[in-house]
C-alpha cells in the first residue's frame, strides 16, 4: 500500500509521493474499511476548501483528511451542506465529523460539553481588506462591509445592530475582491491567505490592503471535531504529529 511505500523511502520523498498520489487521485479506500460521514461547508473558501462545478470537495483540507483517511485505513465521505444546516445536522447527530469547526463558536443551539474538537488544522488571519488609498480613513466611513455567503459576521454584531454598518454578501472571495475594488463595498472579510491565492489570480497582489483598525489580524484556526467518535479526533491529533512534513508540505502547496 502507499503508506508502506512511502514509510520505506527518505522523509523527504515520502512526503512528495504521498502529496503526488493526492494530486493524481492514486490513494484508494481500503476495502471494507470503516466509513465515516464528513460534514463540509457549501462556500466557496479556496484554497482552503471549496467545491467543484461537479460538486467535489477540493483544497487544502480535502487533501489534509484523504492523507489521514489513508494513513488511518478509513474511508470519508464528504457531505457539502449549507452552513446552518450543516451544523444543525451535526448536531442531531447526523453527521460523524465536521470540518470547519472551532471551540470560539457560540451558535445558537450548539450543545455544550459534548463536541470533541482535533488540535488545528490551519493557523489563519482574519482581515478586512480595503483600497490602499482608503487605509487610515474615518472609521465611520466604512460603512459597507463584505462577507462570503453563508458566514456569520458575529465580529460585528454590537456594529450591525446600532446600525453603523451594512452586510453585504458574495458567493465566493473572489467576487468580495471584485467589489470592493470596484468601490461597491468598503471593506471585504476574508482570512489573509484566501485573498493573496485571490489577489495573485487577478494578477493584483498588492490592490487590497488590511485595515487593522476595523479588524485587529490575530490569528485564528479551524478543527476538525465529533459528536459521536472522540478516539477518531484522538487519532486524528496522532496524525498530525507524526506527520508533519506531510502537512507541512500540503500547506506550502496551496500557500497557506
Amino acid at each position: 500500500m502507499l503508506i508502506a511505500l512511502a514509510q520505506c523511502l527518505p522523509p523527504f520523498r515520502a512526503v512528495w509521493l504521498l502529496l503526488a498520489a493526492l494530486s493524481l487521485g492514486a490513494i484508494q479506500p481500503v476495502a471494507g474499511a470503516p466509513l465515516y460521514r464528513v460534514g463540509v461547508e457549501d462556500v466557496d473558501y479556496y484554497p482552503i476548501y471549496a467545491l467543484s462545478a461537479d460538486g467535489r470537495y477540493r483544497g487544502y483540507a480535502r487533501d489534509l483528511l484523504d492523507l489521514f483517511a489513508a494513513h488511518a485505513e478509513i474511508q470519508l465521505r464528504y457531505v457539502p451542506l449549507p452552513v446552518q444546516r450543516l451544523y444543525h445536522e451535526y448536531w442531531a447527530g447526523r453527521l460523524d465529523l465536521v470540518f470547519p469547526d472551532s471551540p470560539r463558536w457560540h451558535e445558537v443551539g450548539k450543545p455544550q460539553g459534548v463536541i470533541t474538537y482535533s488540535q488545528p488544522l490551519l493557523t489563519f488571519q482574519d482581515v478586512m481588506l480595503v483600497l490602499p488609498a482608503r487605509l487610515g480613513q474615518p472609521l465611520e466611513r466604512f460603512r459597507k462591509l463584505g462577507f462570503v455567503r453563508g458566514f456569520t459576521p458575529w465580529k460585528f454584531h454590537a456594529e450591525m445592530a446600532a446600525g453603523l454598518v451594512e452586510i453585504h454578501r458574495a458567493p465566493s472571495p473572489e467576487g468580495l475582491i471584485r467589489m470592493t475594488l470596484a468601490g461597491y463595498i468598503d471593506g471585504a472579510n476574508m482570512a489573509q491567505q484566501v485573498a493573496r491565492y485571490h489577489l495573485g489570480q487577478l494578477e493584483r497582489p498588492d490592490a487590497l490592503v488590511a485595515e487593522p483598525r476595523l479588524l485587529q489580524s490575530g490569528d485564528s484556526h479551524y478543527y476538525l471535531s465529533s459528536i459521536r467518535h472522540p478516539e477518531l479526533i484522538q487519532r486524528f491529533d496522532a496524525f498530525l504529529r507524526s506527520e508533519r512534513q506531510a502537512v507541512a508540505a500540503l500547506k506550502a502547496k496551496y500557500g497557506l
